[in-house]
């Protein structure tokens, strides 16, 4: 009976490690509205919200033309990331692999304008990170 009790628990953390890890998944760090002009925008994330390995953009409403990202982690290093794509609404961009073991996000920099045939049309577009 101690023999099985000792099987059906090993069996369970064995389960329990793999949900956990299983459950790394990508996080909505925020959204910010795009205007018809080029724009630089920043998000501010800090050390509470945890470690990511990569980023990725979405984008709503309207196409978005990117120009640029620059991560500036918790430590003061930077990393500057050239995208140079225009993301149609309902799209995305690649995931961006993060630099160093230090992945703590102090902010995210991002240059970039919404895509549209007439002025006053507005986009939205969010950061997602994978812890």
């Amino acid at each position: 009976m101690l023999k099985r009790l000792m099987v059906m628990s090993s069996l369970m953390f064995v389960l329990a490690a793999g949900a956990v890890t299983a459950s790394a998944q990508w996080e909505n760090l925020g959204s910010k509205e795009v205007k018809d002009r080029s724009e630089q925008d920043t998000w501010h994330l800090g050390p509470q919200k945890g470690q990511f390995s990569k980023l990725k953009i979405a984008v709503a409403d309207r196409a978005v033309r990117f120009y640029r990202l620059r991560v500036t982690y918790g430590n003061g290093k930077s990393q500057e990331v050239q995208i140079r794509n225009l993301i149609p609404a309902g799209g995305e961009s690649r995931a961006i692999d993060l630099d160093g073991k230090d992945r703590y996000i102090s902010k995210v920099d991002v240059w970039y304008e919404a895509y549209t045939a007439r002025r006053g049309r507005r986009s939205h577009v969010s950061l997602w990170g994978f812890k």
